[in-house]
């Protein structure tokens, strides 16, 4: 009765297995960085749209508190172009981020499964090598051989043992490998088909870098032509005799500006006959409006124009250039993943007919027409069709994850 209850609970326990969609199910911990560093290049476009800026100093001096308060707004044409190419830019990076961790836990799927499939083909090969060895024994003693032919049948033997321990060696090591991914047990004998939308160049990483760059060389035209333009600042002040309000407009070559600020004046200043600061008497204040504008126009100027022109036409060709090379390689890296996901098929189908011919040859062993080396064979052949299965399937991952970087896709399965 203890020993049914025993086998009981040992097939109550859970086998512990994963397969390609617990591979897929991972999340890298640096995609908890890549995701903080979206969030602050987002913060940072939001902040270069709005434009606004605060500033507030406070001082003391002579037991008298005075402050400054000012709010500022800045129109940056190029800096709104940055910060925004920015949060493409990290927006990219946290899906490369997600892609490169499943792909490795895919791998580390794919390497299990080969590894475990190696261990047991080559312990199939094993009892091959040490059957084979009984039998030419056999065959010495009775003069039927020559003593050579045994000392050859013996160094197979070891041969096979050195290929067992090192296939255990390697399933050792690559059970360790996935559970880094937080993959535990076997590896499932699974394979999936992985959605591979055509898409066009533009989606690219390589073609939004280039983007980026004709962007900002364009921007950065754009602006040095804007600083020949005359700078042009209007301005309006209160001025009384303990605070003083300043506000103003202006327009430069990085876009247009306004601000304003509050600030008090030292009691003590204001109570001197004459406020050296603001020129008035205590209880007088004043109104005060400016007008500006500055034409800055450097004898660099010309040279720097046609410096950016020629890194904007530089940075335009290099965009087409990469556009034509991106196309070509999309539709290269689609071929390639059709055609592993083909080989994939073809395993399989072999690994099918190993089947069923290690289903005949039991047979044949039942009826005495086969010889038990020769079964052992075609179970060997059956584990090493299922090792080239796992390894048609780690081929498929490499592929789609290089087309998959290329068009900056997400793993999904069909």
């Amino acid at each position: 009765m203890k020993r049914w209850m025993a086998v009981l609970g040992v097939l109550a326990l859970p086998v512990w297995a994963f397969g390609p969609l617990e591979a897929l199910a991972y999340q890298s911990p640096e995609l908890g960085p890549a995701q903080a560093a979206l969030e602050g290049a987002r913060q940072r476009a939001g902040a270069a749209n709005l434009g606004l800026s605060s500033n507030l100093s406070v001082g003391r001096s002579d037991d008298t508190n005075n402050y400054s308060l000012g709010v500022n707004w800045q129109w940056n044409f190029t800096g709104r172009i940055d910060a925004a190419l920015a949060v493409g830019r990290a927006e990219r990076q946290v899906r490369q981020v997600r892609r490169d961790g499943q792909k490795n836990a895919l791998l580390a799927h794919a390497n299990l499964w080969q590894a475990q499939s190696r261990v047991a083909s080559s312990a199939k090969r094993l009892e091959v090598a040490r059957v084979r060895l009984s039998v030419t024994q056999q065959r010495v003693a009775l003069g039927a051989v020559s003593a050579v032919l045994q000392e050859e049948v013996a160094l197979a033997v070891r041969q096979a043992e050195l290929t067992q321990r090192q296939a255990q060696s390697s399933l050792i090591g690559t059970r360790a490998e996935a559970a880094r991914y937080g993959l535990s047990g076997d590896a499932l004998p699974q394979t999936v088909r992985f959605a591979l939308p055509e898409v066009g160049a533009e989606r690219s990483p390589a073609y939004q870098e280039a983007l980026a760059a004709q962007q900002l060389a364009q921007a950065r035209l754009d602006e040095a032509v804007r600083t020949l333009l005359p700078e042009v600042s209007v301005g309006a002040g209160y001025i009384g005799s303990d605070a003083q309000i300043q506000t103003g407009a202006s327009w430069t070559g990085r876009g247009p500006g306004a601000s304003v600020s509050l600030g008090s004046i030292p009691s003590e200043v204001s109570a001197l006959p004459v406020n050296p600061v603001t020129g008035l008497r205590p209880g007088q204040n004043e109104w005060k409006l400016s007008v500006g504008a500055r034409v800055v126009f450097p004898l660099e100027a010309i040279a720097g124009l046609r410096q950016l022109e020629a890194e904007r036409d530089l940075a335009t060709v290099r965009l087409q250039r990469t556009l034509e090379e991106l196309a070509l390689r999309i539709a290269s890296a689609r071929a390639e993943a059709a055609l592993a996901l083909e080989g994939v098929s073809i395993a399989q189908a072999r690994l099918e007919l190993a089947k069923r011919q290690e289903t005949l040859m039991q047979a044949r062993v039942q009826a005495g027409s086969a010889s038990s080396i020769e079964f052992l064979e075609a179970q060997a052949g059956l584990f090493e069709a299922e090792t080239g299965v796992a390894q048609a399937w780690q081929g498929y991952i490499v592929a789609s994850a290089a087309y998959l970087d290329l068009t900056d896709g997400e793993w999904s399965v069909q």
